[in-house]
């Protein structure tokens, strides 16, 4: 991908970043009628975060897994409801989270984030989030985030 951010995985990162440098999206699709987004990372086997993750096994680290996850979520939900979503959004709690596989370098990580109905808590929205590799389950994950003040 090049160096130029599409302007919709730009605003996403502005959703949730503070200061962070690294990137947990690639490629994003959005289906807002849905509620839902699908987002895609490549494991690049040069990647920082391999390095340490494990040494002489490296492999995408499951909180990375999540991260990417939360980033789709938050792009759902400020397509919905941009307003609410002004200051960005933080993950506020983790419901479930089940690792099932490894991501190895050079594998590509897909993560679909469909948005779910939970008693409509103000300034909450929870998702679901379900991570594959070539079609097979890696993550599977259910969350809530909180809108910033």
């Amino acid at each position: 991908m090049p160096n130029q951010a599409h302007p919709l995985l730009r605003g996403v990162e502005k959703l949730v970043t503070r200061g962070a440098h690294m990137r947990f999206i690639d490629e994003i699709t959005l289906d807002a009628a849905a509620g839902a987004a699908e987002g895609s990372l490549f494991v690049d086997p040069h990647a920082d975060y391999l390095r340490d993750h494990f040494p002489g096994a490296p492999m995408l680290p499951g909180l990375l897994m999540l991260e990417a996850a939360v980033r789709i979520a938050a792009a759902v939900w400020s397509a919905r409801d941009p307003e609410q979503l002004r200051a960005g959004a933080v993950l506020e709690h983790v419901a479930r989270l089940l690792v099932v596989r490894r991501v190895m370098p050079g594998e590509t990580f897909v993560v679909r984030a469909q948005m779910v109905a939970d008693g409509d808590q103000p300034g909450a929205a929870s998702f679901t989030a379900r991570g594959t590799v070539a079609g097979l389950t890696v993550i599977r994950a259910r969350f809530r985030l909180k809108a910033l003040a």
